[in-house]
């Protein structure tokens, strides 16, 4: 009997035809869920793209295989599911409104304090009414999970139809009536399609920016929806994911999936890392009657054998072994190396969003001295830098909107800023107060610079302790060295003098 020769695999190469419907497949404008886009919509489809698909279909296989094609918000939902996913999602999006932001005066020679605290608390308390805090904390989410934000907002008592909401908003005194503001609304990517894009001309500065959206089938202007796409594409992608970018779930695809599979593989490898060994005469002990061919053992003696091996087996049990024909063996796998293998996958998943490993996953470094302080002034640089890039935009046309809704017009002396999330302690903070005093006492004495001047310098520098005290007013007198005593111990003095 002659023996068949295994078949190798056939390798064929795709055929043109195939790498372009599939290239169209891909580079083809994204299909909103049934009633996204009304009844009657039917998505636009541009030359440049099927220009684009004809000369460069090649590049499709490659681009499938990376996982770079856009995967649908079905997908990027139940991804949003696992915990590896949501996780650095929700770091992130906490960590940019943890602190939040400071709202402040850009005048600090204004005379009028009181009126301008009295503003400040006004937009405060809007914010809060608003919760701008919490949507723009969704906003973020739905950014970096789907690729894509919207945020809606609610004024002039628009009607909720493509009529009214088709007209452009201008946040100016002409556009938004004083008191109108009502609310804004997070809206799930899922339910948004743009309706109509300039794709002909670049110099443009609506080139593949949409003008209106639909939502759910209502048609809404660009300018009532507050946008934010943390992770562009290249022009010719923004129709396949729906003029939004790269999620980070998706970009974190494949290194989570490595690391599922790392966790798996070593969970496997401890709870099988031992192999019991029965070495018995099989041929003698457990052969059938009659014959003595191997192929006639019989099998019951066998598994009954390695069944009582099993059942006895403890530390309080005894197994009794044949001296002459039988011994007993476990063969066991080095278990070193898998912690760091596993720990090594994790930073993988840690080092794409940027985030240190006691921030993602509460894992503190180890060694001698070792510390993640550096790391986490890193982290939180790169957060003050995301903040800028994606989110001030939309804190700001808020803030103008809700100057607008308070008094009818913009304040430009009124401002705000980002806390920045590395913060000095109270000791620290103290230290860097009392250099700083030191410094303008000398300047004082050497005729460098006023005490009106080191006042102002006080009352606008943003990390003085005494950056909310009015200079509007004469500065105190000093205290009289003959009178009182120098220094502190004079002005004590002089304050229970006058409790007394």
């Amino acid at each position: 009997m002659t023996k068949k020769k295994p078949r190798l695999p056939r390798f064929n190469a795709p055929e043109a035809r195939d790498l372009f419907e599939t290239a169209q497949r891909v580079f083809a404008p994204y299909v909103p869920p049934k009633g996204v886009r009304g009844d009657n919509a039917q998505i636009a489809l541009d030359s440049a793209l099927t220009e684009f698909t004809q000369a460069n279909y090649s590049i499709v296989s490659s681009f499938i295989a990376d996982g770079l094609n856009f995967k649908g918000y079905a997908d990027l939902s139940a991804m949003m599911l696992r915990a590896e996913f949501r996780k650095p999602v929700e770091t992130l999006a906490k960590e940019c409104t943890r602190e939040w932001i400071r709202f402040r005066s850009v005048d600090t020679e204004d005379d009028e304090d009181d009126t301008v605290a009295d503003k400040i608390r006004a937009v405060e308390a809007e914010f809060k009414r608003l919760r701008v805090r919490e949507v723009v904390r969704r906003q973020i989410i739905h950014g970096l999970g789907f690729g894509l934000g919207h945020i809606w907002i609610d004024v002039n008592g628009a009607a909720l139809t493509s009529e009214a909401q088709m007209k452009p908003l201008v946040v100016s005194a002409n556009g938004v009536r004083k008191g109108s503001l009502r609310r804004i609304e997070n809206v799930e990517p899922m339910w948004t399609n743009p309706n109509n894009y300039n794709a002909d001309n670049p110099l443009r500065p609506d080139y593949f920016k949409p003008t209106t959206w639909w939502v759910q089938g209502v048609q809404v202007h660009a300018s009532r929806l507050l946008t934010v796409v943390p992770f562009e594409v290249p022009d010719i992608l923004k129709p396949a994911f729906n003029f939004g970018g790269l999620s980070l779930t998706q970009q974190l695809e494949a290194y989570v999936h490595n690391f599922l599979r790392t966790r798996q593989s070593v969970s496997d490898m401890v709870s099988n890392y031992a192999t019991k060994i029965l070495k018995t005469d099989m041929t003698g002990n457990m052969q059938a009657d009659g014959c003595m061919s191997y192929g006639d053992i019989e099998v019951d003696s066998i598994t009954g054998r390695v069944s009582a091996m099993n059942a006895w087996q403890s530390n309080n049990g005894t197994f009794v072994l044949d001296k002459d024909n039988e011994d007993f063996d476990i063969k066991a796998a080095p278990l070193t190396g898998l912690s760091e293998m596993q720990a090594q996958s994790q930073e993988f998943m840690a080092g794409i969003p940027g985030i240190p490993l006691v921030k993602l996953f509460g894992i503190q470094p180890q060694g001698l001295n070792a510390s993640s302080e550096g790391e986490i002034r890193v982290f939180y640089d790169e957060i003050a830098a995301f903040q800028e890039a994606n989110v001030a935009q939309t804190v700001r046309t808020i803030f103008e909107l809700i100057q607008l809704n308070l008094w009818g017009q913009v304040d430009p002396d009124l401002d705000f800023e980002f806390v920045h999330l590395w913060q000095l302690s109270e000791k620290e903070a103290a230290e860097v107060e009392k250099i700083k005093t030191d410094t303008d006492a000398v300047n004082v004495q050497a005729g460098i610079m006023a005490p009106a001047e080191c006042r102002q310098r006080n009352a606008s520098d943003p990390h003085s302790i005494y950056r909310n005290v009015s200079i509007s007013g004469p500065p105190p007198d000093p205290p009289d060295p003959e009178e009182d005593g120098a220094g502190l111990e004079g002005l004590l003095t002089r304050g229970e003098e006058s409790e007394e």
